[in-house]
């Protein structure tokens, strides 16, 4: 195994995670909101605020790190290709949604839920953006994955 297979190697598995991660999450918050149980909801807001900065943050970083990597590396590569620069626009896409959105945002709604009543109007509002912006982030690295699958402008 050479340098540029044990990149790409971890930047897919790291991929594979993250998205992974994502269509798990989508699955367990619609089971989630299906029960309508509060105790329920608010584990799966702590959980999803933890996984945001322990798990998707990291798998985020090895991904574009591996993937820079694998550019530099590589000779058929280049940062001027159209499907690498349609890759990287998605990922920070999909960067500043999940941190500068998804990951504040369940914080507060965790914080409006500590008070232990149900959710009033505005953090009933907030959770309703967040569930739809989780959503359009699950759009955003599927389309992440068929750009790399399909490496359009080769």
């Amino acid at each position: 195994m050479d340098l540029y297979e044990l990149l790409k190697f971890i930047h897919v598995l790291a991929a594979a995670a993250w998205v992974g991660g994502v269509v798990l999450s989508q699955v367990h918050g619609a089971w989630v909101a299906k029960k309508n149980d509060p105790h329920d909801f608010n584990s799966f807001i702590a959980f999803q605020a933890f996984l945001g900065k322990k798990y998707f943050m990291p798998l985020a970083i090895t991904v574009i790190a591996a993937g820079i990597a694998m550019v530099l590396e590589s000779e058929a590569w280049d940062f001027t290709d159209t499907w690498i620069i349609i890759g990287i626009a998605l990922y920070v896409v999909s960067v500043v949604i999940g941190a500068g959105f998804l990951g504040p945002q369940s914080e507060k709604i965790q914080q409006g839920l500590a008070s232990g009543g149900p959710p009033d109007t505005a953090l009933q509002a907030l959770i309703d953006r967040v569930a739809l912006l989780s959503r359009v982030d699950f759009v955003v690295l599927i389309l992440v994955v068929a750009d790399m699958v399909i490496k359009p402008g080769l």
